[in-house]
């Protein structure tokens, strides 16, 4: 029976942390979880779910700077040791769904596995507070409804892959692989990005983050390293959508957005 294991890397993550080990595990994959030194409780959080699909926690020490490099290579680390067949990669504040209503992340990848492909790509789905809006608590995903599709190129996340396939994962910031063995399913599944709960959360999360020499040697992070207090204010826009039901998966694709809200 085909296994898939989500590695996760987190640093202060903790109002995402149920919902996040809830779902893949509940989607019926393994998980691994990397921490970045955390302050506020997600390691405890997560040890909750040991033994009960969450495989262990691995700690990579905090330098004071973001390090997208020190969290992949950690992640790779994960993946050499791993025996499950496809790998998944996410982060706490987002939630990978097939496509197809009903159907679980591991159905989804067992289809595309199956039909002899190696590799699938997500649309992402940014979920915004609007000025004034507080989902900060545990079921923000039920109440979240505003969101834009965020697709500056394509493909452009692809974020499942099988391990034993020719596919460099290496190249990219997470994003984008390649590789002889690169087969991608040709339909796209849906990536839930809960970028922030509030204004307040937002300012917390990403005004005066510092970023790794390395990260921004590589080009990495230029449009999250523009973000102020200032421009954190979500505007209304064409491609600005909102979802009557926040836990289907339908999602208006018609209007694209290739930047961020803080970049309107």
């Amino acid at each position: 029976m085909l296994k898939a294991l989500a590695v996760v890397c987190v640093r202060n993550e903790a109002v995402h942390m149920r919902r996040c080990l809830r779902d893949l595990i509940g989607d019926g994959l393994d998980v691994f979880l990397i921490d970045n030194d955390s302050t506020d409780g997600s390691t405890e959080i997560a040890s909750e779910f040991l033994g009960r699909g969450l495989l262990g926690i691995e700690r990579i020490p905090w330098t004071g700077a973001f390090s997208l490099s020190d969290q992949l290579r950690a992640k790779r680390r994960i993946i050499a040791d791993a025996d499950h067949d496809w790998i998944v990669h996410t982060d706490a504040d987002e939630w990978l769904c097939s496509p197809v209503e009903g159907q679980s992340l591991l159905g989804g990848i067992r289809e595309a596995d199956a039909a002899g492909y190696t590799c699938i790509n997500f649309h992402e789905i940014v979920f915004v507070p609007l000025p004034g809006d507080d989902f900060l608590a545990d079921d923000y995903a039920s109440r979240m409804s505003t969101y834009y599709f965020f697709q500056p190129v394509y493909p452009r996340l692809n974020r499942a892959w099988k391990r034993t396939a020719d596919i460099d994962s290496s190249r990219s910031s997470g994003h984008r692989l390649a590789g002889d063995g690169l087969r991608l399913y040709p339909r796209d599944f849906f990536l839930r990005h809960y970028i922030a709960l509030s204004e307040g959360h937002a300012r917390s999360k990403y005004v005066g983050r510092k970023f790794s020499d390395e990260d921004i040697a590589k080009g990495w992070h230029d449009n999250r390293r523009i973000i102020t207090a200032e421009n954190l204010h979500v505007k209304q826009m064409p491609g600005l959508m909102r979802t009557p039901e926040p836990l289907r998966h339908r999602f208006d694709l018609s209007t694209p957005l290739k930047t961020h809200f803080w970049q309107w």
